[in-house]
């Protein structure tokens, strides 16, 4: 039996990210310099992308550490930084644009040989555009990773109301009833929203129009689940219907990632896991989990336990069996691609 470490199991991750030369303060006290952690920050300086910059992924996985910051360790496959390197996120900066709309980035530093900083934006930053920085944290224990991975629906993609109508996904609010498989009529409790780089474990699977009986395009992040039903599944696992990752789908031809640009998406909360429709298909609301509500920020992390007491005692339960990526690629060889 193969024995694991416990490193085995942490997250890895993919940053899309600038190197902090990249992004310099073009005007105020500090103009000239690149974006680096709190101490070099100040509040009120301006910041710009340079038209030439290029996004590159650095690839990390969380390292075992018992001190409050996370720490990270690059791992093979990097476009940047060599494997091994450590790495840790020190700063957590929001800008505010000329037409007043905020963005967040992570500020990510690598230590050896010596210290390199990245830019990792949470939300679009364009180049050539100035961004005000508002706000410093440093070293911030609460890292919106979990957020990300909790992300679900892309913009555009049409959900079944309880009236029968489709209506996309970003019109919708909290209270607004929705058509589910097994309880019907649900309402809507916390809807959430997030733009983010569509590239690395953050770019959109893309269900072309009859790949899985859906009459448009459907777009989903990777890990959002969709609905299978099929009787090789009851024979494999003892349940005909099952929740499949929708990168596990990813034939590259009618279900692809698409990767550049960023992506919106918006995920949907009820009172407990629950099947949906989206484009017909039917597919699995936000499975709202204690690892995804650590991640948030406090501000939300406080608003969904006032909606969900129970939620840090009691882990949700899944409407439907989810398979894992060895079971998805067993059952789909038998069931053939779709």
């Amino acid at each position: 039996m193969t024995q694991h470490s416990p490193s085995d199991f942490l997250a890895q991750h993919q940053f899309a990210v600038f190197p902090a030369a990249c992004f310099r303060v073009s005007s105020g006290v500090n103009h000239g310099d690149p974006v680096g952690a709190v101490d070099d920050v100040c509040l009120g300086d301006g910041y710009m992308l340079k038209r030439s910059a290029e996004v590159v992924s650095l690839d990390m996985k969380q390292a075992t550490s018992e001190t409050p910051r996370p720490l990270f360790d690059v791992v093979e496959g990097s476009q940047v930084e060599a494997p091994g390197t450590k790495a840790s996120i020190v700063a957590r900066l929001t800008f505010m644009t000329q037409i007043g709309a905020n963005v967040d980035a992570l500020v990510i530093a690598c230590d050896a040989p010596a210290s390199r900083h990245y830019l990792y934006p949470l939300g679009p930053i364009e180049a050539g555009t100035e961004y005000t920085a508002i706000a410093a944290e440093e070293s911030p224990r609460e890292i919106p990773l979990a957020d990300l991975t909790g992300m679900s629906f892309g913009r555009g993609t049409r959900i079944t109301m309880s009236d029968g109508a489709q209506r996309p996904v970003e019109t919708l609010i909290p209270g607004e009833r929705v058509l589910t498989r097994d309880h019907g009529m649900q309402e809507i409790r916390w809807i959430g929203k997030r733009t983010v780089q569509a590239v690395g474990d953050f770019a959109p699977v893309v269900i072309s129009p009859g790949a899985l009986g859906n009459v448009e395009t459907l777009t989903v992040s990777q890990q959002h689940r969709m609905l299978i039903s099929n009787w090789r599944a009851e024979v494999m696992t003892g349940s005909r219907d099952v929740l499949i990752s929708a990168i596990d789908l990813v034939n590259d031809d009618t279900i692809y990632v698409r990767s550049g640009g960023f992506v919106e998406y918006t995920q949907l909360v009820f009172d407990q896991h629950q099947i949906l429709y989206a484009e017909g298909v039917p597919t699995e609301s936000l499975h709202m989990t204690r690892d995804i509500l650590a991640g948030l920020p406090q501000e939300v992390a406080s608003e969904i336990l006032n909606l969900f007491p129970d939620l840090p005692s009691e882990e949700p339960k899944f409407s439907r069996l989810p398979l894992d990526h060895k079971e998805a690629a067993d059952l789909l060889k038998q069931v053939g691609r779709f």
